[in-house]
């Protein structure tokens, strides 16, 4: 060999030094086209990737502070009480001072350890009666002839922060003759009718009677600070009903009044003591989601815990007890929510993932596919598989790296896990060529077809794949059977139950790639015996198309279960805030009557646009049942048709239709009254069913006739009775107020709120008027239950995305070849016509058979993790949730639409990218072909 040759030998060889970027450079102008779009498609993945945890660290920390501030003072402060009985006047007790207050709220900051940080500005510290005392005066208002009752407490420290008099003066610091001086607000001094001067009187625990005289009357500086809002009734007074039974309930006013710190030992002459309280709010703009368990740690340890002997120890209070029940609740309701929503990111994150690595092996795929000459070429001059591998590294890595590392220049929180992320990508989107093409050209040899209907699973490919089938059948199993943490579950997600939307899908992939080749087979033979071109035709080349083709199945498969679990997301939000304002209101709207009940109310409501039904009931809660261990249950008198009708339409019929013949049976005055009543009321009434219940118009027996589940008027247990057979038990009570309905259940569409108050209130009656459609819309979003939503709305449109794209891409792959094959057909005289029918007749099937396994485990994959997915947390707040306000669990709801749209959508890809690969060329392009020599 000459020496020009050996050189030129060695500057071309795989393993030469210093050829890399040579090579990268010209592989990259050369297909400039190809880079550029995995560059596009890198640059997008990671986006998406790296978006995620920056968003959710973002979300998270928003949705915990707006939780904490959305809820009241009180339920976000750490509260320190000490009680004080009358009994230690004796022992020569004094209540501590403003110093000693000011100590003891210093004690508690400095027992609380980190990240819990009290706010120094918003404590409230005092000291005030423990119980309210009731009070004798002239002019006081009594709604229901019973004397109101009064609270004191000692004025805030620096008082002249926070109100301003109006007039009079503040109160001394002294007691004269059983006589202290106190200050009321503006709104308590109208609505009480007191004034500067005005005196009230209650006994003290010895009987002696002690005068609140009222110096002056103040307006607060910032009536919306924690000062007057964090202690109940401060700022203005409050009606107050008596516990009771029997309606109408009985009133009575309950107020405030401020006496000066140096009086507090009138304090302990009032009947229960003095309570010394400190209220420290926490500092909402301090606390990150991030700390949210450290901080949960922090106030259980404060509240009973090593912080709190340290606390008992330090503080100058008696006995100081913490209550940090309240900011807990909502940490520990937070921290639900966040592990609903990082299981739920979780899954749609790894099935867009899964979707997004199909479509880069397919990617990866083709290419080696289309470079195997080149390749071979390199392998058959000595080029090495790691030389060879180092290459294609170069190239991807030049493609690849870029656009990933183009996030370094987005600011957002959560950096290092958006890295990670981001990183990811990029090393996927670098290894998988090199990979893929160092495993296809390991043994050097002729190439061998590998036709899809005529190649022949290896032993290593069958075990493969039953592996996978197992493990993924085990898997949803162990989902199923609560095994694993499940989406939503309110722990950890574990990597199993996070893919566990994907192992459904990756079944029927696998399915679907062992048995797409078994029809091309059976119907190859048959179909050459036809005289049309097209099926024939068709059907041979699907069958000779190489293995690789069929993977876009994999990808479409994957993209509608993704899509279909992500839209069954957010209909089960939906759904279950849906089912929830229903089992609330029971109707399309509930007007509760709590005084005398109007005779014409019912016709009133009837009148409103969209009303189409009502079905006055009568409910007494809380009836328990004679001689029979029972719950406390709700007993509802109800017109039987109506109320049947009512809930026919709601659908809270239980477990069958309304049995309202029955109840219309009753048997006179005596006689026990037929009764629809829960199943746990039926358990309680035993193989009898007969029972006598405690109604307000007195003893009634009652006999079950049927049980249901669930009932519009009430939730809970509960005994439904005909509203004439219960009266006709009381025959001397008829007309009376305590057989008189107290709630109206209205049906209809499109109801008008301000409408329905207006008519049910229009004669000043004291109603309240509920509707379904405001209750629903009232359970608001959260910053973290919309980030959630938006990211399976997100992965919804990005599996479909990369699902698309894998079609596509197949598409075009095959697109020279089909070309080709439309130019010879045209020399050969067949019709454009018949062109179009092939490539639609080639293209077709591969996409029908990928929405078909898609409509297969899209809908098996939600019935499969329905019992283990966990919505509630995503539909209610935390706020919501710590509260108890919502009545029903929210799971997984099929949702047709989320498969059917990107069904139709890969289709009409398919007919789209067929019709212009068809409809493109003409005679001379086809000419031209044919001359080149142009070959699949």
């Amino acid at each position: 060999m000459a020496d020009g040759e050996r050189r030129e030998t060695a500057r071309t060889a795989p393993g030469a030094r210093g050829a890399a970027a040579p090579w990268v450079r010209a592989r990259l102008r050369t297909s400039a086209a190809g880079s550029l779009a995995m560059g596009l498609l890198v640059l997008v993945t990671a986006f998406l990737a790296a978006a995620v945890p920056r968003q959710t660290a973002a979300q998270e920390d928003e949705e915990l502070r707006q939780a904490l501030a959305g809820a009241s003072l009180e339920r976000r402060s750490v509260t320190v009480t000490a009680d004080v009985h009358h009994v230690a006047v004796r022992d020569g007790y004094r209540l501590p001072g403003p110093a000693a207050l000011e100590e003891g709220a210093r004690a508690l900051r400095d027992a609380a350890r980190p990240p819990l940080a009290p706010d120094r500005d918003r404590a409230v510290n005092g000291i005030r009666t423990k119980e309210p005392v009731t009070v004798d005066g002239h002019g006081l208002p009594r709604p229901s002839g019973i004397d109101p009752q009064l609270t004191l407490h000692t004025a805030p420290l620096q008082a002249e922060r926070h109100l301003r008099l109006v007039s009079g003066r503040m109160p001394s610091p002294t007691v004269r003759e059983d006589t202290v001086e106190a200050v009321v607000t503006e709104r308590t001094a109208k609505t009480m009718n007191l004034k500067t001067g005005s005196t009230v009187v209650f006994p003290d625990v010895t009987g002696t009677p002690v005068t609140v005289r009222v110096s002056g009357v103040a307006a607060p500086r910032d009536p919306d600070s924690a000062h007057w809002r964090i202690e109940t009734d401060l700022l203005e007074p409050s009606l107050r009903a008596v516990p009771t039974k029997m309606p109408p309930p009985l009133e009575y006013w309950h107020f405030t009044a401020l006496i000066d710190s140096g009086a507090r030992e009138v304090l302990l002459r009032c009947d229960g003591g003095a309570a010394i309280y400190g209220h420290h709010p926490l500092r909402v703009g301090d606390v990150a989601a991030a700390n949210a368990s450290a901080l949960l740690a922090a106030l259980v340890s404060l509240s009973s815990g090593a912080d709190e002997a340290r606390l008992r120890d330090r503080s100058p209070l008696p006995d100081p007890d913490v209550d940090a029940d309240g900011p807990a609740g909502l940490l520990e309701a937070f921290e639900q929510e966040r592990a609903t929503s990082r299981a739920l990111v979780t899954t749609a994150v790894v099935g867009v993932g899964t979707a997004a690595a199909v479509v880069l092996v397919l990617a990866g795929v083709l290419t080696v596919t289309a470079r195997r000459p080149e390749l071979e070429l390199l392998r058959a001059r000595g080029g090495s598989l790691p030389g060879i591998g180092l290459r294609l590294l170069g190239e991807t890595s030049a493609v690849a790296v870029p656009p990933a590392a183009a996030l370094l220049w987005v600011p957002a929180p959560g950096v290092a896990a958006s890295l990670a992320m981001g990183a990811a990508v990029a090393l996927a989107a670098c290894l998988t060529l090199p990979l893929l093409a160092v495993a296809a050209h390991r043994r050097p040899g002729p190439p061998v077809r590998g036709d899809v209907a005529a190649a022949r699973p290896s032993r290593r490919r069958t075990v493969a794949e039953l592996t996978v089938v197992a493990l993924a059948s085990g898997g949803l199993v162990a989902v199923r059977r609560g095994t694993g943490a499940g989406p939503g579950a309110g722990t950890a997600v574990d990597p199993l139950t996070a893919a566990a939307p994907v192992l459904p899908a990756v079944v029927a992939a696998v399915v679907l790639l062992r048995v797409y080749p078994l029809p091309l087979r059976l119907s190859a033979r048959p179909a050459a015996r036809l005289r049309g071109l097209v099926l024939p035709l068709a059907l041979a080349r699907l069958g000779r198309a190489p293995a690789a083709s069929v993977l876009p199945l994999l990808a479409m498969v994957v993209a509608l279960t993704v899509s279909a679990f992500g839209g069954s997301v957010l209909a089960g939000v939906t759904a279950g805030r849906a089912h929830a304002a229903l089992a609330e209101v029971g109707a399309d709207a509930r007007v509760e009557v709590p005084g005398v009940f109007p005779e014409d109310l019912e016709e009133r409501l009837r009148r409103v646009e969209g009303v189409s039904g009502t079905s006055a009931v009568r409910i007494e809660n809380g009836r328990s049942l004679k001689g029979v261990r029972a719950a406390p249950f709700a007993l509802v008198a109800v017109d039987p048709e109506t109320y049947a009708r009512l809930t026919a339409r709601t659908g809270l019929d239980g477990d069958g239709p309304f049995p309202a013949g029955e109840l219309g049976r009753a048997g006179g005055e005596g006689a026990a009254v037929p009764a629809v009543v829960s199943p746990g009321l039926a358990e309680a009434l035993g193989e009898g069913g007969e029972a006598e219940v405690d109604a307000v118009v007195g003893d009634t027996p009652l006999r079950a006739v049927a049980v249901r589940g669930r009932t519009p008027a009430v939730t809970g247990e509960f005994a439904v009775v005909s509203s004439a057979a219960f009266a006709g038990a009381h025959p001397d009570r008829r007309g009376s107020h305590a057989l008189r309905p107290t709630t109206v259940l209205v049906s209809g569409t499109g109801l008008d709120g301000r409408a329905l108050r207006a008519a049910a209130g229009e004669d000043g009656e004291d109603v309240a008027v509920t509707v379904r459609a405001e209750r629903e819309a009232g359970y608001e979003s959260g910053p973290l239950q919309d980030g959630t939503r938006l990211v399976h709305a997100a992965a919804v449109a990005a599996g479909i995305g990369y699902g698309a794209l894998a079609l596509l891409l197949w598409l075009l792959q095959s697109a020279p070849g089909r070309r080709t094959l439309l130019a010879r057909l045209r020399a050969m005289g067949a019709s454009r016509g018949r062109g179009r029918a092939l490539v639609w007749a080639e293209t077709l099937p591969l996409a029908v058979l990928g929405v078909v396994g898609g409509a297969v485990a899209a809908p098996a994959t939600v019935a499969l993790l329905r019992p283990g997915v966990d919505l509630t947390p995503l539909a209610f707040t935390a706020q919501v949730r710590a509260a108890g306000e919502e009545t029903v669990r929210a799971a997984l709801v099929p949702d047709a639409g989320s498969l059917v749209w990107p069904s139709l959508l890969l289709l009409a890809l398919t007919c789209v990218v067929a019709a212009v690969q068809a409809g493109t060329g003409g005679v001379r392009e086809e000419a031209e072909r044919l001359r080149t020599g142009e070959r699949e």
